[in-house]
């Protein structure tokens, strides 16, 4: 893996059925070769390298616009240097692994600023690198494919993140990955029926998902840690307002739009204090479904919050659900308190300057 590869620049977003296989390119197992080099670095080193990288981890972690970007790809960049000579087997196991997640920490942070090239190549270098690592970090592999599903969705691409999420599905099984990851992965799928309006797919997916995360079981892997009940809760709401705005019937509707308000609630509730980005998503999610209830004071009470907080409007994702409100709350503009709000975010939500 030569290191002017990894950080090529230029090029578009990859979608449709190149970028499906060119995911099952990085996934195919590579033929073991005898790595026959002598280390170049001592474990103290490697333990300093992969103890930064779990610093830059929680970087990730936070509110990720106006980040620190450049400074997770220069720890890239040095470790990418090591790895092209070779090195003994296992450090340059550990290598390829902190080179991955490195990799795959600046891809978050780019699909958050809405940087979805980067983010894609990103996530690319990622599996290459695991790729290399060895079959041990195969698991983290599924990990950088959720990601991946995850951005085609933001990009309305249902049927690539279906396809991504089948074959992260494939690898977990294989694996045998806990019950709660392959939930998380489950979550995905029903997110991209929901976009295609398949509603008998999609409450199919919501049924295995809820069922795999109540048998529990051990441990998930680092990635889908953090998928709990009330992000399971408020994943399946926000879908479910997805599946009601495409129904024609406004029965089906307001039925699709009562059972995303009852699952968003329901996530609010179990949301810890320290959960604000997803407790932000949350409100403004409830407040999008309250517009679906034709309820728009309901609506405007509830994302009121999250325009309020600067440490939300620092997360690009945050924004563009908010700009999401902002559009789909015009056919309410002159329910006052939708109008004095809407007026309010069409100034914070003016571009941040990027750093």
């Amino acid at each position: 893996m030569k290191r002017r590869d990894a950080f090529a620049v230029g090029g578009g977003l990859i979608a449709g059925a190149a970028l499906t296989e060119l995911v099952e390119h990085w996934l195919a197992p590579r033929p073991t070769r005898p790595v026959n080099g002598r280390n170049s670095i001592g474990e103290l080193e490697l333990e300093r390298i992969e103890a930064a990288t779990v610093c830059l981890r929680h970087w990730s972690e936070r509110w990720r616009m106006g980040t620190r970007r450049k400074a997770v790809i220069g720890q890239l960049s040095e470790v990418s240097e090591l790895v092209e000579y070779p090195q003994g087997a296992q450090v340059q196991s550990r290598l390829f692994a902190v080179m991955a997640e490195l990799a795959k920490i600046v891809a978050s942070m780019s699909f958050d600023s809405g940087d979805h090239a980067t983010a894609q190549r990103y996530y690319g270098i990622s599996l290459r690198a695991l790729q290399q690592a060895g079959p041990e970090h195969r698991a983290y592999g599924v990990g950088v494919l959720a990601d991946m599903a995850r951005q085609m969705l933001d990009l309305h691409h249902p049927e690539d993140a279906l396809d991504i999420t089948r074959l992260a599905l494939d690898k977990a099984d294989s694996l045998g990955l806990p019950p709660v990851a392959r939930s998380l992965l489950r979550t995905r799928e029903a997110w991209s029926y929901a976009h295609m309006g398949r509603a008998e797919a999609f409450r199919r997916s919501v049924r295995q998902a809820e069922d795999l995360f109540d048998r529990g079981g051990e441990q998930p892997p680092l990635w889908a840690r953090s998928f709990d009940r009330a992000e399971l809760s408020g994943v399946i709401g926000a879908r479910y307002r997805d599946l009601g705005r495409s129904q024609s019937e406004p029965g089906e509707r307001r039925r699709y739009a009562e059972r995303s308000a009852e699952y968003i609630l329901r996530a609010l509730e179990s949301r810890g204090d320290h959960q604000e980005k997803g407790r932000a998503f949350d409100r403004i999610g409830l407040g999008r479904t309250y517009l679906v209830l034709g309820e728009p004071g309901a609506s405007a009470a509830s994302v009121r919050g999250v325009s309020a907080s600067r440490s939300a409007l620092g997360s690009g994702r945050v924004r563009r659900r908010l700009e999401d409100w902002h559009t789909e709350a015009a056919s309410a503009h002159r329910h006052p308190d939708v109008a004095e709000l809407r007026e309010e975010l069409s100034l914070t939500l003016l571009p941040l300057p990027r750093t």
